[in-house]
């Protein structure tokens, strides 16, 4: 079955295995694999679940779907079945006694009637309509040996158009060999006769309305008016004269380009229309999965980690465990998501290199790679300007925690600044920071000054 199948059910069978895990968990996997693939891409599912699969605890858990199996065998004998019958129907149209001729008559009424059912199994196809889906449920359920996946449920109806579809392809291809092989091997006797009041002008405008599509480029294959006059034959009247006999077999190029043009070419164009809907509907399904919109919001929304999940959460740290310390001087700095210093670190470069915000994770790690450059035996200390007022996010501590292999001996310090340049920020902001920081651990400290002029040097 097509790629775009697998990943609905991968995608699905992924839904119900996250169902188990805690928002917070999924939040951050997910915001670092977007924040890795780039800002402002369209999530790439295949590629998500295939680093899902790659890094998890499930690398042995490999795309196998009871469902694909299921309709991989159906397709197939679905399709043999119509191959055969194919040989066995054209075999009944040309069966040949020798008493009177095969009835062109019948061949086209038979090419009108596989013309109607591929239209017909094409509007259900992209209507969506599922006659048979009771059928295929109870046949899948005693296969399988269990319920059919719900992901599959809407898409059932152009699934089975897709492979009626392909059945009745391989009905007319089995069948026009039949009848070139039949011709070949046989002498064949055409003619045709009608319980209908009809001249042979009128049925001469019958089948060279049906032989428009190649009458142009292949006139053999389109009987002229003489062919119709001599041709036709009544249900008591003998096998005719002789001179007519001759003519008999001059039928058979119609019947085969009429079998290839209106059989088998309509049921090719459709197969590719069914197949290019399932696709679109599979797509369809899979961004109105319930898990879907989901994975979108947890992509484009920063992991904020708050700490309100700890016991120290409803109250200041104690000063003794985690006091905030003077700025420091001869320091390296990185403004994290856009934070300026302000000022409050001179001996600091000018143009402070930035991380975080909209950045990639490629483009912090170039900017970790450029202060490991920078790094002179005067610089001790890394600081991280951030802002006061916004909660520390996942990011920030994945950051710090690459800093901290990086850049080693270096102390890393976090800034948070108020809003107003040189103002200290409030003491419940400054709490949220100095939690962080005794989590993330790795001996980060948080800075504070009462203002410009009292930001002193720490060595």
């Amino acid at each position: 079955m097509p790629g775009h199948l697998e990943t609905l059910l991968a995608f699905d069978r992924q839904y119900q295995r996250d169902q188990q895990q805690s928002p917070v968990f999924l939040h951050r996997r997910d915001r670092r694999y977007a924040l890795d693939s780039g800002e402002g891409q369209a999530p790439d599912i295949s590629r998500w679940l295939a680093q899902l699969h790659a890094i998890g605890s499930h690398t042995a858990d490999r795309p196998d779907f009871p469902e694909i199996h299921f309709w991989h065998r159906f397709s197939t004998g679905f399709i043999v079945a119509g191959a055969l019958l194919g040989v066995m129907t054209m075999s009944g149209l040309l069966f040949y006694d020798g008493g009177q001729q095969i009835n062109v008559t019948a061949i086209l009424g038979f090419v009108l009637l596989q013309l109607m059912l591929a239209l017909y199994t094409a509007v259900q196809g992209l209507a969506g309509w599922q006659p048979w889906s009771p059928l295929i449920h109870s046949l899948q359920q005693r296969l399988q040996k269990q319920q059919p996946s719900p992901a599959l449920s809407p898409l059932m109806g152009p699934m089975m158009a897709r492979t009626a579809q392909a059945a009745g392809l391989a009905f007319g291809l089995t069948a026009l060999i039949t009848l070139l092989i039949s011709v070949v091997f046989q002498d064949l006797a055409f003619g045709w006769s009608t319980t209908l009041d009809t001249s042979a002008g009128a049925w001469h405008r019958v089948v060279s309305w049906v032989a428009v599509p190649w009458s142009g480029w292949l006139p053999v294959a389109s009987p002229s008016l003489e062919l119709v006059e001599e041709t036709r034959f009544f249900r008591l009247e003998g096998t005719g004269a002789e001179t007519a006999s001759a003519r008999w077999g001059a039928w058979w190029p119609f019947v085969a380009m009429a079998w290839l043009v209106w059989v088998i070419l309509p049921r090719a164009i459709l197969l590719a229309v069914g197949s290019a809907d399932l696709r679109r509907k599979s797509r369809h399904a899979l961004t109105r999965h319930p898990g879907y919109q989901a994975l979108l919001w947890r992509m484009e929304t920063p992991a904020v980690d708050t700490g309100a999940n700890t016991s120290d959460s409803g109250r200041l740290p104690d000063d003794h465990c985690s006091a905030a310390v003077p700025v420091p001087q001869s320091a390296l700095a990185v403004s994290w998501a856009g934070a300026t210093a302000d000022g409050l670190l001179p001996g600091a470069d000018t143009a402070v290199p930035r991380a975080g915000g909209n950045q990639s994770l490629q483009a912090d790690r170039e900017t970790l790679a450029r202060l490991s450059e920078q790094r002179t035996s005067a610089h001790r200390q890394l600081v991280v300007v951030t802002r006061s007022w916004e909660p520390p996010t996942a990011e920030l501590a994945d950051f710090l925690e690459d800093a901290s292999e990086q850049l080693p001996g270096l102390t890393i310090t976090l800034l948070p600044v108020a809003a107003e340049p040189g103002v200290r920020p409030d003491e419940q902001k400054l709490g949220q920071w100095l939690r962080f920081a005794e989590r993330v651990g790795q001996g980060v400290r948080v800075a504070a000054a009462e203002s410009q002029e009292a930001a002193h040097d720490i060595q």
